[in-house]
């Protein structure tokens, strides 16, 4: 390998049901054993790492919420059920996300809730091959239901390793093109995308060459690794518990071949570089206008945010969830097809 190759990991965590006890929608709901169920959660996240460090890798990714907390977020009756699961499961998640990267001295970025003083965010962390954090990323765009409990990032850092600059997105940031593009002007040469759910193969393949960098999208199908060519470097498909890697050579993934004509028109080789220094920021102001042109075709809308329209959203969820716990069918779904409309 050359100096400038540099061995990246994903790894597929498979969804496993949050049991009654560890549910505070259930009956029998129980904080030691929503506890007991996030430390296993976190422990089978820290095993793929540390396959993944066994491999060689240099910068691995686990999912979104390593921790698993999944119901505790959205449960309004108790608030102090996610903060105190929250505080806890962080200090786990820290501690053995830095034991993984210390053993096999790699870089690992993992995402999972984060006190920091009244808030709690959605966070995405850079450890170090030292086990020492790099940085943190805060979750830009949360679902609705995130932000009753949850504070939203405003910004898109990148962080200097030694296997290139680093940028961190979070499950739905990866809708925006805009949230790919901001770590990319700000130097990352890969973004890690840890997420719940798991994106579409042509948005990732889009945010990698859009943005002129490697995309590894840590999910619970799929999760996969893209050059800044669009090229699917790894896939772990449908498999259970996978680890996948790809070299890479960060430095020289973007150059055109000599003959390439734009090489000729620019002077300039690199497709990254001739994209940045090519931009017409002056051209793109309508992409801060908070209430542009194609908004104003719909009607003023307010979105459920305030008390009382959040608990009356608050209370059918609740009911939905309850009804699933007693094995009956569920109103709503995550996902919609023209079949369920007419079922």
């Amino acid at each position: 390998m050359s100096d400038h190759v540099v061995r990246l990991a994903t790894t597929q965590w498979t969804y496993r049901e949050v049991p009654p006890e560890a549910t505070p929608y259930s009956d029998v709901f129980s904080l030691d054993a929503a506890r007991r169920w996030s430390r296993t959660e976190i422990e089978g996240a820290a095993g793929l790492l540390a396959a993944a460090g066994e491999q060689g890798a240099d910068l691995a990714v686990a999912g979104e919420d390593i921790a698993h907390l999944s119901y505790p977020p959205t449960y309004l009756d108790d608030s102090a059920i996610f903060r105190t699961l929250a505080r806890e499961t962080a200090a786990l998640a820290h501690q053995a996300l830095s034991e993984v990267a210390r053993q096999h001295e790699m870089h690992i970025v993992a995402s999972f809730f984060e006190p920091d003083g009244d808030q709690i965010f959605n966070s995405a962390v850079l450890i170090g091959r030292d086990g020492a954090l790099i940085g943190r990323y805060h979750k830009v765009h949360l679902p609705v239901y995130e932000t009753w409990m949850v504070s939203a990032g405003d910004s898109f850092p990148a962080f200097e390793t030694d296997v290139g600059v680093v940028g961190m997105l979070i499950c739905y940031d990866e809708v925006w093109p805009e949230s790919a593009a901001a770590c990319a002007l700000n130097g990352a040469r890969i973004i890690c995308h840890p997420s719940a759910a798991s994106p579409a193969d042509y948005r990732v393949r889009c945010r990698a060459m859009d943005s002129q960098v490697f995309y590894i999208t840590s999910t619970k199908h799929h999760s996969r690794i893209v050059a800044p060519t669009a090229k699917v470097l790894a896939d772990a498909g449908d498999r259970r518990d996978a680890v996948v890697t790809a070299d890479a050579d960060i430095e020289n993934a973007s150059l055109a071949p000599e003959n390439y004509w734009e090489y000729l028109y620019s002077g300039i080789r690199d497709h990254r570089e001739r994209h940045l220094r090519l931009r017409r920021p002056d051209a793109y102001r309508l992409l801060l206008d908070p209430n542009p042109p194609a908004v104003k075709a719909y009607p003023p809308r307010e979105i459920p945010t305030a008390p009382d329209a959040r608990r009356a959203v608050y209370q059918k969820q609740k009911e939905d969830y309850r009804r699933g716990l007693r094995g009956e069918r569920l109103h709503y779904t995550w996902t919609w097809s023209a079949e369920q409309e007419e079922a």
